[in-house]
């Protein structure tokens, strides 16, 4: 994943028109979240829950979350999953002052959790980010906790609140929002 990761990086900074850039990084979110949803359908428990959702978050929760337009896409059942949330491109990107900020990594087995409405889960992601931190070209953070917590809905009422403790004193709280478009569901 290093490597592909490694590899996607160096792609996106050769890309020059940021529609171009924005269409990349939509189509390895459709791409991820669509592999990772099959291997999630293809769990043996067929009565064990899982949680999908894509978009693009819109609104802050106010008091909650901090600006931070995005799109995203998961899919995690209580074996496994995968996240990932990235801002590039004239719409999402320029957050904090990167072109570009991918958040991608798997979800630690177990984490998955259901309470009524509201669904939560953790793991380990690698950060990449466009510039890079100290004027580097690019810098990739391997192995930086994050949880995720979100209520399912459809657009307008479903919401993600992201929580990478790295950077949430920096950056002023949580990203996420209320989606804009796209949905989160629970399946049974």
């Amino acid at each position: 994943m290093k490597k592909l990761l490694g590899n996607v990086s160096i792609a996106l900074s050769h890309i020059k028109k940021r529609i171009r850039l924005a269409g990349a990084v939509f189509v390895f979110v459709t791409l991820l979240v669509a592999t990772a949803e099959r291997a999630t359908k293809g769990d043996d428990d067929e009565h064990e829950a899982s949680v999908i959702g894509a978009g693009r978050i819109g609104n802050p929760i106010q008091g909650t979350t901090i600006p931070s337009a995005s799109d995203f896409g998961f899919a995690v059942s209580g074996r496994s999953g995968t996240f990932v949330c990235s801002m590039a491109g004239p719409e999402t990107g320029g957050f904090a002052g990167f072109r570009v900020m991918l958040v991608e990594g798997p979800v630690t087995p177990g984490s998955l959790e259901i309470h009524g409405r509201d669904v939560s889960f953790s793991g380990f992601a690698t950060i990449a980010l466009i510039p890079g931190l100290n004027g580097a070209d690019q810098t990739v953070l391997d192995e930086v906790p994050y949880t995720v917590s979100a209520r399912p809905g459809q657009a307008g009422r479903a919401r993600m609140i992201l929580n990478i403790p790295a950077f949430t004193q920096a950056l002023g709280g949580d990203t996420g929002g209320v989606v804009a478009q796209g949905a989160i569901r629970i399946e049974r």
